[in-house]
């Protein structure tokens, strides 16, 4: 019977042995989880820590070609201002300016630049013809700035510099 008993005691630790031994290793295979996943997660955040440096990069090559724009505009401008005759103020009021819309059609090329005319004056686009725009839309010439504009109220953000001939 003393055997049965040393066996039953050996038995016993050598089930609890097992036991602390499994669960020693399911709490070093938690920690290794958190550690994998504290890795992942560092991974990503310098992925996303990447994408924001592409961006703030996106954003500045996109604000110079804003920039190289806006000075191809002043220039077209300040070349427009040199060159410009004046309409009269009163005739200018009298067909011109946000109340006196119409419809361009289609421009006639005179040396590489569209031409149009309106109100008894001859304008000639000093800028290219904007992207979205269509020829039946309605547009009127405003004057800003010491320069004439061809400004189309469906797109009130673009304006496109003219010259007028006389």
């Amino acid at each position: 019977m003393k055997i049965f008993g040393i066996v039953s005691i050996a038995l016993l630790l050598l089930i609890l042995g097992t036991g602390v031994s499994v669960y020693a290793q399911d709490q070093r295979d938690d920690a290794r989880q958190e550690e994998d996943k504290a890795k992942q997660d560092d991974k990503a955040a310098k992925q996303d820590e990447k994408k924001d440096q592409e961006v703030r990069r996106d954003d500045k090559e996109v604000r110079h070609d804003e920039k190289v724009e806006q000075n191809e505009h002043h220039e077209a401008v300040d070349e427009h201002r040199a060159d410009a005759h004046r309409i009269p103020d009163d005739k200018f009021r009298a067909h011109f300016g946000s109340g006196h819309t119409f419809r361009i059609g289609h421009p006639v090329m005179v040396e590489g630049r569209p031409r149009f005319s309106y109100g008894g004056y001859s304008f000639v686009m000093v800028e290219p013809w904007p992207a979205g725009w269509a020829y039946t839309d309605m547009v009127y010439i405003d004057f800003i700035d010491g320069a004439y504009y061809l400004i189309n109220p469906v797109h009130p953000g673009i304006r496109v510099v003219v010259n007028v001939n006389l």
